[in-house]
Formats: structure tokens, sequence, C-alpha cells
């Protein structure tokens, strides 16, 4: 994840904003209302410019798709809840049930541990 991005992870039950250190400052300004991320918030403010409004329905899309009323966590990069978010990153298996990345890098390492 880059320390310029802002990332929604979102899984049915939890749905988690993660802001980078150097997200640019007006991204943040539009979207939260002032130049600081406020992470005790579980709704994000309701502010009159394009990039709120699409940020806002871009997280309602997310709920509606699910069914559920999934709370909104934000949080910063180097947060302690930075390790919540990393628990639910998991390489997936592929549309066709091929191998995932580290399931390939694995296979890889015991090809070539073989051959030596």
């Amino acid at each position: 994840m880059a320390d310029t991005g802002v990332y929604l992870l979102e899984n049915g039950v939890h749905m988690l904003l993660w802001v980078g250190s150097q997200a640019p400052a007006n991204f943040i300004r539009d979207v939260f209302g002032s130049q600081q991320v406020d992470t005790q918030v579980s709704e994000l403010p309701e502010l009159p410019n394009e990039t709120n409004a699409a940020v806002r329905e871009i997280l309602e899309e997310a709920r509606v798709m699910r069914r559920n009323a999934m709370r909104l966590t934000v949080m910063r990069q180097h947060d302690k809840l930075e390790a919540v978010l990393r628990h639910f990153l998991v390489e997936d298996r592929g549309v066709d049930g091929s191998a995932s990345y580290v399931d390939y890098l694995c296979h890889v390492h015991k090809e070539i541990r073989a051959l030596l």
C-alpha cells in the first residue's frame, strides 16, 4: 500500500478506511472537512464537494451490495489499528481455483530445492 493512497477494505462485517501518511491534503480536506483525519468517526461528514460525495457513495454502494450496515472504521498509517487491517489482507485463490501468489512462490521454491 502506498503512503500516498487511501484504501477501503470491506468484508461484509468490517469496513476499514486506511489513509496513508502522505495522502494528498486536498483529498483529506474534501473528505473529512479538515486537514486532520478524524479516526473517531463512524461515518464521514456530508460536505458540499464532489470528492466527499464520491467517497460516501462508494461506502453506501458497498453496504447495499452486502445488505449489511457495516460500521466504518477510519485509521491512519502507522496507527495501532493498522494490524487489524493487515490481518484481513490475504492472497485469494484465482477464480479458476488456481493457487494464490504465496502458494505459487512456495511451489517454485520447492521445485528449485528439488533441482539442487
